[in-house]
């Protein structure tokens, strides 16, 4: 093997190993710690491995100018939008909208144009009342990308998309918690099932960008 055909390897080899590492932190951010400073890290990482710094910066600048990103990151943005404990997985949707569109972001479906354009078109109307994790999965089907785990107990986002790489993700809050349960009665949560909250559609500034569920406006957080 030549030297650069070795080079070429241990590019390609990085590349890879950097595109697990940014798609598990999308699906699984918590596991990577309380704040998104792994997204941050593994994406401007991918970026460099990959020589997109200049666009990676961009979309940074990007989010400044949306509003979507506050003194406490896009967490912070996400604060007066959605339950605290709500805010961590929301906040990797961003990232993850952002790997879509650089090319990083691995699909585990990716949605037909006219599927994409449907959804578009009628997610306002769709939540104008209260709707749960099964009407969402029965009515879109298996979302692009899952985020959080799959305990009906946690909050968890799910984003549908083509495989388009200009084409945003429409980006399905949902929220359950524990509720305080007799101990003879064993675990349950405020809801049977999950319930969207919110879902994150619309382009421009970050706060203009939600429909919310009757739901997600009783439970958006009082703006201090």
């Amino acid at each position: 093997m030549s030297s650069r055909d070795h080079s070429d390897f241990v590019l390609g080899e990085a590349r890879r190993h950097h595109l697990t590492q940014v798609n598990g932190v999308l699906r699984r951010p918590g596991m990577y710690g309380r704040d998104e400073m792994a997204e941050r890290l593994l994406l401007e990482a991918m970026a460099a491995v990959d020589g997109s710094l200049t666009r990676w910066r961009a979309e940074c600048d990007g989010l400044r100018d949306r509003d979507a990103f506050a003194a406490t990151g896009i967490m912070g943005a996400y604060s007066t939008i959605l339950p605290a404990d709500a805010v961590r997985d929301a906040a990797s949707s961003v990232y993850a909208e952002i790997a879509h569109r650089l090319g990083w972001l691995e699909l585990d479906r990716a949605l037909s144009e006219a599927e994409y354009q449907q959804l578009s078109a009628n997610i306002g109307g769709w939540v104008s009342q209260d709707r749960t994790l099964p009407e969402v999965i029965e009515t879109f089907g298996p979302p692009s990308l899952w985020i959080g785990g799959t305990n009906p107990f946690y909050p968890k986002t799910l984003a549908y998309t083509t495989a388009y790489h200009d084409h945003d993700l429409i980006c399905f809050h949902l929220w359950n918690a524990f509720a305080n349960a007799a101990a003879e009665t064993g675990l349950r949560g405020v809801h049977p099932d999950p319930v969207v909250l919110a879902v994150r559609h619309r382009p421009g500034k970050f706060p203009g960008s939600f429909s919310f569920t009757p739901e997600g406006l009783n439970r958006r957080p009082t703006a201090d």
